[in-house]
């Protein structure tokens, strides 16, 4: 089991002291969002008319995509895809929002 603190003053300057949690205690914590990104990942393949085997590259973007349990849980639920991890993955949301961004049309 591994376990670490988290300081409070990080997140609320008004308090002192240290939390200590463990990676499964963490985990209890986040079934409920974990759930939501499932069902969230299952809407979108069934409003896409898509089969979870369809899905040939899962490109893991955002700070959330650090997480070992999201990590699994995409792994589990593309099981045949390739898992394109990069080592910045909030770098990866900022080029995709530039690209994003340079696609739109201009007024001028």
């Amino acid at each position: 089991m591994v376990n670490t603190g988290l300081d409070v003053d990080d997140f609320d300057t008004n308090h002192e002291g240290n939390i200590q949690i463990s990676q499964e205690g963490f985990q209890k914590m986040c079934e409920l969002l974990l759930k939501k990104v499932k069902n969230t990942l299952n809407a979108a393949l069934h409003n896409s008319n898509f089969n979870a085997n369809q899905i040939n590259k899962v490109l893991h973007v955002g700070g959330g995509s650090r997480m070992p349990m999201i990590k699994q849980l995409l792994r589990n639920m593309f099981p045949e895809a390739e898992h394109c991890i990069e080592e910045h993955p909030d770098e990866v949301v900022a080029m995709g929002a530039a690209y994003y961004a340079y696609s739109l049309p201009s007024d001028s």
